[in-house]
């Protein structure tokens, strides 16, 4: 029930934001990338990408970038506020032996808010988000600051820095190892509890050379802190997590 209400609200600011298609500017990307099997593994294995985004006249907007969904409902173009929901992908059958071991941990779904505000193409922005799936119940608060810059009329490059918060059921979810989850791995026991979970850095590079058709590359790098860096699941992977993804990209509308 908790869900189907979610699912609607977001459906419902979908609508708003959307206002009449033909007023619209859409851009849809499809690709792949490669990031960790899970937060602090050091294999990685290959994952689709999906990219779609709608911007109106009005200002509103919204932006699918993977699996996660966001809908402006701000009439403003300095100012964005809206909804999110986010699919988060759980640990199961991982390359490492020791962390295979482990208890599973099944997907969840998040839900939340940001804003985000923009000051001749400097970007300040806040997220929200909670565990809505009973999955782990947990809360993050992720703070962003970047920079949209025009290259040219074809490249865009939107570096930012990052810095995430994450409560007690989020940390011991995915870091702490307990009588509950450490299966046969053999693992210490560990409590992680709340606090800056990791810091990083991500570039978004937009390259259109052609009136509709476009690439799309993304290059993120973050290091995990505190009880997440200390955990013996990640003494058996790596602190420093990688992701890149490559897209190409077709635009369409007014």
């Amino acid at each position: 029930m908790k869900l189907t209400k979610i699912f609607f609200c977001l459906m419902f600011a979908l609508c708003i934001a959307a206002g009449p298609v033909l007023a619209a500017k859409h851009t849809v990307g499809v690709g792949a990338g490669f990031a960790p099997e899970y937060e602090g593994s050091d294999d990685y294995q290959g994952v689709p990408m999906l990219m779609l985004t709608g911007k109106y006249d009005s200002g509103r907007s919204f932006s699918l970038l993977g699996t996660n969904l966001r809908v402006n409902v701000l009439a403003s173009n300095k100012f964005q506020f809206g909804p999110i929901l986010n699919y988060r992908m759980g640990r199961d059958d991982v390359d490492n032996k020791v962390v295979d071991r482990m208890k599973d941990i099944d997907d969840a779904v998040e839900a939340g808010a940001f804003v985000l505000a923009n000051f001749d193409d400097v970007l300040l922005g806040v997220d929200f988000l909670m565990d809505i799936s009973d999955e782990h119940d947990g809360m993050l608060v992720q703070g962003n600051v970047g920079y949209r810059w025009k290259a040219s009329d074809a490249l865009v490059v939107t570096p930012n820095v990052f810095l995430t918060y994450a409560d007690d059921d989020y940390t011991d979810t995915y870091f702490g190892v307990n009588a509950k989850n450490e299966g046969t791995s053999g693992l210490d026991r560990y409590k992680a509890e709340s606090g800056f979970k990791d810091v990083g850095t991500r570039i978004v590079v937009n390259y259109t050379p052609w009136e509709q058709w476009g690439i799309m590359g993304i290059l993120s790098y973050s290091a995990l802190l505190e009880d997440a860096k200390d955990s013996p699941i990640v003494d058996e992977g790596d602190d420093a997590q990688t992701f890149f993804g490559l897209m190409a990209t077709y635009r369409w509308g007014n």
